[in-house]
């Protein structure tokens, strides 16, 4: 584990991290699968929980697969212990689209990918919808102005060292969050899901932010699974990279985030944050 001294870069996801996203992203995950579901589908009896644990099985940082995988699977399952063992089982296939390709069918998701995105897309932005995906604007209040900063720009500055985002955003939505932050940033400490390379959890995402920020030794703050799974792939890469989990004291996400091998796991950003002024870490 490295000493917290020894941090010379911060970089930072964005939802769950910065941005409180349960009533945006995760509720927009639901409601588009639920809208797209096979009849009888997801009724009310499922809720934001189900989509967490689907992402803890890992490959779903994109939450339109998420939005698709829940989709097809959901009708199939029940939620609780039921969801929890096909979430599973998902996880010891690789997680992501492949693993429910594999038990839906390469038709059956490709549809469902399809039929969920632009739902999910009008939900999120809702008026905005023409400028962020060329989509006609809902009528109603899109569901990004539901998200709430779980830092300030100042804090971030306090903490003394140069930081950049690696998001799962597009460039658009990350436009938004950081509009919500009320954080400025240079395009170049700035890395979204605009290319395959830069999905996570793969690693070109921090390796492109380290470069930038000049740093041999980040400290990666992330919430998943598949944020975790980036900084492994660097650290593989050569980067030399730690990982400050957050996630809720004694939950699920909390341990397998610890059992995955993360340095810290911490109930916020801001916990992170006094971690690193420590003088063990």
């Amino acid at each position: 584990m490295t000493p917290a001294k020894d941090f010379d870069a911060l970089i930072l996801d964005m939802d769950g991290v910065l941005l409180d996203t349960r009533r945006s992203f995760t509720l927009a995950t639901l409601l588009s699968a639920r809208a797209c579901a096979d009849r009888p589908g997801l009724g009310e009896e499922w809720t934001t929980v189900e989509v967490e644990r689907l992402r803890l099985a890992g490959g779903f940082n994109n939450d339109w697969d998420a939005a698709a995988a829940l989709c097809l699977l959901g009708p199939l399952s029940r939620p609780g212990p039921t969801w929890n063992e096909l979430c599973e089982e998902l996880s010891r296939r690789g997680g992501g689209p492949d693993a429910v390709r594999t038990l839906a069918g390469v038709e059956c998701w490709e549809r469902a990918r399809r039929e969920v995105e632009p739902v999910f897309q009008r939900l999120y932005a809702g008026p905005r919808a023409f400028e962020l995906y060329g989509l006609e604007p809902s009528e109603r209040r899109g569901l990004h102005e539901e998200e709430v900063p779980l830092a300030t720009p100042a804090e971030l500055l306090e903490a003394g060292l140069p930081f950049g985002i690696f998001t799962g955003r597009t460039r658009e939505e990350a436009g938004l969050g950081l509009d919500r932050l009320g954080l400025v940033l240079p395009p170049e400490r700035l890395v979204c899901d605009s290319e395959p390379r830069f999905r996570k959890p793969g690693p070109d995402g921090l390796l492109v932010l380290a470069e930038a920020l000049g740093a041999r030794r980040p400290l990666h703050v992330g919430d998943t699974v598949d944020d975790l799974g980036s900084a492994r792939a660097a650290r593989a890469a050569g980067l030399a990279v730690r990982f400050a989990g957050v996630a809720p004291d004694g939950g699920e996400a909390e341990r397998r985030l610890r059992a995955e091998g993360a340095d810290a796991v911490r109930p916020s950003l801001r916990d992170v944050l006094i971690w690193m002024k420590e003088e063990e870490p």
